[in-house]
């Protein structure tokens, strides 16, 4: 036997095995994502939720059709497409795209001081949806494989409130994904039963439920690329589709905000039990259409190009360097 042949098919295994394992290559979708600066607070469909902070969530986008009715929420996940559910694009399809939204009312250029110093300001960015794609066996009754991916006319700069949300793309991931049983929703959907759509980005912590809840308080149980979640008096609620559900992790020294779920189906009451679509069961279609339609990824100009200045400084991005290898847990 050749022993030093076969040392170097070890070696050269042991270095894709490396690189398959690193972010950014076998890990997420965007080797940039969910990474945010501390989170400023202006002060519980989203029902019963809380106002986010200003830059706590970048990855969210407000989807609107093209003469500005709110439909929708979704999640940045390239500097060229955007995730969402498919029941959103479904119904609308001239559609645009305005990241970096946080409060509705709020004018370009909106600046506000936090507590620690620092001054954040409002730079949205509204970008006409040139193409989408749904999942092919999305179903508009029962709503089963509800997602569907947006691309962007142009592509975006990341900056301090516009930056990608992370997708799992290693399904090694799936058992520690299943045990995590708090998540966070984000959106502007309805605060009330009866009321209107936030103005405000809400937020809201919800737990997972057991299927059989959902068959109870929506009428059908999850199906196998779905999974139920909700709390007694809260829920996502209309408006809030199309959102992420996820987790904030730690990985490799880095919190990371990692979407686990895309907002689909509640009841009438916005309460109790809603459906989420599971992400990591459609990686596969996510990845499929990126290549479809998103016209390779292009490194954004800046990882970010920071608007925060604290005592007349101003504080730059940076590029994060991956040297090794780490297990995910929740931060």
């Amino acid at each position: 036997m050749n022993t030093k042949a076969v040392g170097i098919k070890i070696f050269a295994s042991l270095l894709l095995l490396v690189a398959f394992l690193q972010p950014g290559t076998g890990q997420f979708l965007d080797p940039n994502c969910g990474l945010r600066s501390a989170p400023v607070y202006v002060q519980s469909r989203i029902i019963n939720g809380t106002d986010a902070g200003v830059t706590s969530s970048p990855w969210m986008v407000f989807i609107l059709t093209t003469d500005d009715y709110f439909i929708c929420g979704g999640t940045l996940i390239t500097p060229r497409l955007v995730l969402t559910a498919a029941h959103c694009y479904h119904k609308h399809r001239h559609l645009k795209a305005r990241m970096g939204e946080f409060n509705r009312d709020w004018n370009d250029g909106k600046c506000l001081d936090s507590v620690d110093g620092a001054t954040y300001c409002n730079n949205r960015k509204e970008i006409r949806v040139d193409n989408g794609v749904m999942h092919p066996r999305f179903n508009s009754e029962s709503l089963a494989n509800d997602i569907a991916i947006l691309r962007l006319a142009e592509y975006v700069e990341y900056t301090e409130n516009i930056r990608p949300i992370c997708i799992v793309l290693n399904k090694s991931w799936r058992n520690f994904i299943d045990e995590i049983n708090t998540l966070t929703v984000t959106g502007w959907g309805l605060t009330s039963k009866n009321g209107s759509t936030s103005r405000i980005l809400q937020t809201l912590q919800i737990k997972r439920r057991p299927s059989k809840d959902c068959t109870w308080y929506i009428g059908r149980s999850p199906f196998h690329n779905e999974f139920c979640m909700g709390n007694e008096q809260s829920s996502v609620c209309n408006g809030d589709s199309g959102g992420p559900v996820g987790k904030m992790i730690w990985y490799n020294g880095f919190r990371r905000f990692v979407q686990v779920g895309v907002a689909s189906l509640t009841n009438r009451q916005c309460s109790k039990a809603s459906i989420s679509t599971d992400v990591l069961s459609h990686v596969d279609w996510i990845l499929s259409v990126q290549r479809q339609i998103g016209l390779g990824y292009r490194q954004p100009t800046s990882v970010w190009s920071s608007t925060i200045r604290k005592k007349n400084r101003h504080v730059s991005g940076y590029i994060i360097k991956w040297r090794r290898v780490a297990l995910p847990v929740y931060g």
